[in-house]
């Protein structure tokens, strides 16, 4: 009995929040505050299957683009003048090179601490997600009974 009141509770919930989001013109009037990229994925029809799948592949995404020291070739499209922008590129990554590598030091220690914080809250959110589901296994398992008198003293 009790079981069925929270599955209709969390029901009544989620269409309580769809009803918000189909007033609101777009997520920045959901939230209240403007965004600053574009969100192309609905996140709100994913099943928890996608959103772990989606947080995975965001996470990947941050972990690969979370090293911005320069490094790798400089490469030129242009037939002409491509060799000299190439020369003169690499003549400023070695002039500036000393300033921008402790600059871009700090932020690649930031970005990495960024990445690993990310995956522990993956990693906290799916524990706490099994331990919910077993909690709802043991509340499902449980035989419906009357309401239990209150006891004296208690």
């Amino acid at each position: 009995m009790e079981n069925e009141s929270i599955k209709k509770t969390l029901q009544e919930l989620k269409e309580i929040l769809g009803a918000e989001m189909d007033k609101k013109a777009d997520i920045g009037q959901l939230i209240g505050a403007p965004l600053d990229r574009e969100i192309v994925t609905d996140f709100w029809t994913l099943s928890n299957a996608e959103i772990d799948r989606e947080m995975f592949n965001r996470l990947h995404s941050l972990d690969a683009g979370a090293d911005c020291l320069p490094g790798g070739p400089i490469p030129s499209q242009r037939p002409l003048l491509g060799k000299a922008i190439v020369f003169m590129k690499k003549t400023m990554r070695r002039l500036l090179a000393p300033y921008s590598s402790m600059l871009l030091q700090k932020q690649n220690t930031l970005n990495r601490e960024l990445v690993t914080f990310q995956l522990l809250n993956f990693l906290k959110l799916r524990h706490l997600d099994a331990r919910l589901r077993a909690i709802e296994d043991k509340i499902d398992d449980l035989p419906e009974t009357p309401e239990a008198k209150p006891q004296p003293g208690r």
